[in-house]
């Protein structure tokens, strides 16, 4: 388990990358007031589990464990 620094908050911690396995990923979508439509999906790209200073899992204050997720997002809008 290697570890690398990231930013969070303005602030660099370590965190390990997480392997996962897609289970779903759905569209999200809205019609807009003007009649028109978008459609937005979020993917992930990258999950993270943040490091404490000896190493271990870290929780968030209120005890979840502390995970950063990059992502992406694909957008179609439509008149």
């Amino acid at each position: 388990m290697q570890s690398k620094k990231i930013n969070v908050g303005g602030q660099d911690v370590d965190a390990v990358e997480v392997s996962f396995s897609i289970v779903r990923e759905d569209w999200n979508e809205y019609e807009l007031a003007d009649g028109g439509h978008v459609r937005l999906k979020t993917t992930t790209q990258r999950i993270l589990r943040v490091l404490d200073d000896a190493g271990k899992p870290a929780r968030t204050p209120d005890g979840e464990p502390f995970i950063v997720v990059q992502t992406s997002n694909q957008v179609v809008a439509s008149d």
